[in-house]
């Protein structure tokens, strides 16, 4: 199945003017589900609005009739979030999960099998950045978030989120190598200081990878701010068009 990011060079001319070092803060009201064919904006998982094939509406599962001239406003609307949302969400996944399983395979080369509680830790990480970020095979997720502050999610929360896996698997990695280590040759500090050195360079690595992740996001953000102004000011000629779409408004820029 063709890939949503494809239909997003129709609308680029919209960005065209942005200048990376404008700032902007722009807030997603509402959560977003992206296919080729369909865009839901979603609250808890329920369908408020969905725009098929970038021209036809429902508002609450009812049809909303349009003539010609308000189903080009209604495409505009739907092509500048599929500019914006996908490549956001790509960029905000991509590598995150490479590098969950990159702090497995390193632990499981230290013991020989994944602790538990370092298991335990990675769902957690990763649902965080899930409950933010999705995208499968044919679909884009976006939830209600501050697009100006993406970076803090990735410096903060989900490093944070990390070290306490990686930290946190250290004492397990320990208790579980204690025999292997009664069993094997060689003096057992050096082989503990060796793990712990392994597993500060991971942190390291993480730390650098997330905060490089952080300054791409928040460079794109500002790139895209004027395409978001612009999708702002679409939205609110639709809105006026469609009242009934004030109560799910999008797109928030605060001055």
């Amino acid at each position: 199945m063709k890939r949503v990011i494809h239909l997003i060079s129709t609308l680029a001319l919209c960005c065209g003017a942005a200048q990376a070092a404008t700032k902007c803060d722009v807030e997603l009201g509402h959560g977003l589900i992206i296919t080729d064919d369909v865009i839901r904006i979603v609250d808890n998982g329920q369908t408020r609005v969905q725009i098929n094939h970038d021209e036809q509406l429902l508002i609450g599962g009812y049809w909303i009739d349009l003539n010609s001239e308000e189903i080009q406003v209604l495409k505009e609307y739907s092509l500048g979030i599929r500019n914006t949302v996908p490549e956001l969400v790509e960029l905000a996944t991509d590598g995150v999960n490479l590098g969950l399983s990159a702090i497995e395979q390193v632990v499981e080369s230290m013991s020989d099998k994944e602790p538990e509680v370092l298991k335990t830790q990675l769902q957690y990480v990763e649902r965080a950045l899930m409950d933010k970020f999705k995208r499968g095979d044919d679909f884009f997720f976006i939830a209600p978030q501050s697009l100006s502050k993406i970076d803090d999610f990735f410096t903060k929360e989900i490093s944070q989120k990390i070290h306490s896996a990686v930290h946190g698997s250290l004492g397990a990695i320990l208790v579980s190598l204690g025999d292997a280590f009664k069993s094997r040759e060689g003096n057992i500090e050096d082989r503990i200081n060796d793990m712990g050195q392994r597993m500060e360079i991971i942190s390291r690595e993480i730390d650098k990878s997330l905060q490089k992740k952080a300054h791409q996001l928040e460079a794109k953000a500002a790139e895209y701010c004027e395409c978001l102004n612009t999708l702002d000011k679409t939205e609110s000629r639709l809105q006026a068009i469609v009242p009934q779409l004030n109560k799910y408004d999008l797109v928030k820029i605060r001055s």
